[in-house]
């Protein structure tokens, strides 16, 4: 079980199956901000050893999502303004790259993918501020995968969950946020048209929406 490579009934190795479970966790607040991180106790809750965990700690700290300090121990790491400015920053650049490819490259196929992240719109009850995070999630995957740029998709992925963490911790005193989802209805509508100016731009804008959501959670 010490091993990092051994394999796991998922089909994953222990190493990446600590890694996801405790990024999970940390995005959804299981793991606070600011909290210590409990090696050994989740070394027998996930069913993993040292080498393993040690080996998700040090991929979760390049995510920044851990900060290791010396003698001190692992620390979940905080949520503040700076940080939020500076993935703000990243994804506004990212988000609207990838929105304008994949107007400039959109394909009947993806025009199917495309409606059905419409269709998941016009159902959306907004229930809850959770069901909108969900729905918000598949629409940024869908945009993702009609980019094809593999590398540009994995460092949109890690933006984009540094960004579910942050909505997580202020998403109690937030109001709905569905009309900020349903902003991806001009969107998506614009990729199925063609449109990569008008597409980036509207990526670039629900960035600073979501931006602007966070801050002022923030500094109440």
């Amino acid at each position: 079980m010490s091993g990092g490579r051994t394999a796991n009934a998922a089909g994953r190795t222990l190493a990446e199956h600590a890694y996801l479970e405790l990024r999970e966790r940390i995005i959804d607040m299981r793991l606070r901000p600011g909290s210590a991180l409990d090696e050994e106790e989740l070394m027998r809750e996930l069913g993993v050893g040292r080498t393993p965990m040690r080996e998700a700690v040090k991929r979760l700290e390049s995510d920044r999502m851990l900060t290791v300090y010396p003698r001190r121990g692992t620390i979940v790491s905080d949520v503040n303004i700076k940080d939020l400015r500076a993935i703000s920053d990243a994804r506004r650049v990212l988000e609207a790259f990838a929105a304008r490819r994949a107007a400039e490259q959109v394909t009947d196929e993806d025009r199917v993918l495309l409606r059905a992240c419409l269709d998941d719109l016009a159902r959306d009850g907004a229930t809850s501020n959770l069901d909108a995070m969900d729905v918000d999630e598949r629409i940024h995957r869908t945009v993702y995968t009609i980019m094809r740029n593999t590398y540009v998709e994995a460092t949109l992925l890690q933006y984009f969950n540094l960004s579910q963490r942050m909505w997580n911790f202020v998403l109690a005193g937030l109001a709905p946020i569905t009309a900020n989802v349903h902003e991806h209805t001009d969107l998506l509508t614009a990729i199925m048209d063609g449109d990569p100016d008008r597409a980036a731009a509207l990526a670039e804008q629900h960035v600073t929406h979501f931006e602007d959501l966070v801050r002022n959670a923030l500094i109440r």
